[in-house]
């Protein structure tokens, strides 16, 4: 399992009475789909949606998509102006995404902050990123 120490560190700090926690693990068919639609996917996202799945993460700290997505899957297209090859795997739960350029095979995830409408490139892995979004040190 490559997500096991993310794993029991969600079973040990996610309050399971609360059903907002619950993650839908994806199907290795989904994982194929996704890999043949964006084939610079990062493994440790695939990997991460097999092992944990989508959902949100600590009672809402961030939520994870089971899919890449743009704004104009949500709509947001006349507002916020987003890059062709910039695909979209979460949010904050305030306006801000964070996805990945799948032009490039690189594993390094990009946010999108919303008051500004930029770009920013964060440095961190897949793996660096969501383990700061669990709050895991």
């Amino acid at each position: 399992m490559s997500f096991e120490k993310e794993i029991n560190f969600l079973l040990q700090n996610e309050n399971k009475d609360f059903a907002i926690n619950e993650k839908i693990r994806a199907t290795n068919q989904e994982i194929l789909e996704l890999k043949n639609e964006y084939p610079n996917i990062p493994n440790d996202f695939l990997e991460y949606l097999l092992e944990i799945g989508s959902g949100n993460i600590m009672e809402s700290q961030f939520k994870v998509m089971n899919k890449l997505f743009d704004f104009n899957d949500l709509g947001l297209e006349d507002i916020y102006d987003l890059p062709d090859n910039i695909k979209l795997f979460g949010d904050n739960f305030s306006g801000d995404f964070s996805g990945f350029n799948i032009d490039n095979n690189i594993d390094e995830v990009i946010e999108f902050w919303h008051d500004s409408n930029e770009i920013y490139y964060t440095g961190k892995t897949f793996r660096e990123y969501i383990r700061e979004k669990m709050l895991m040190r």
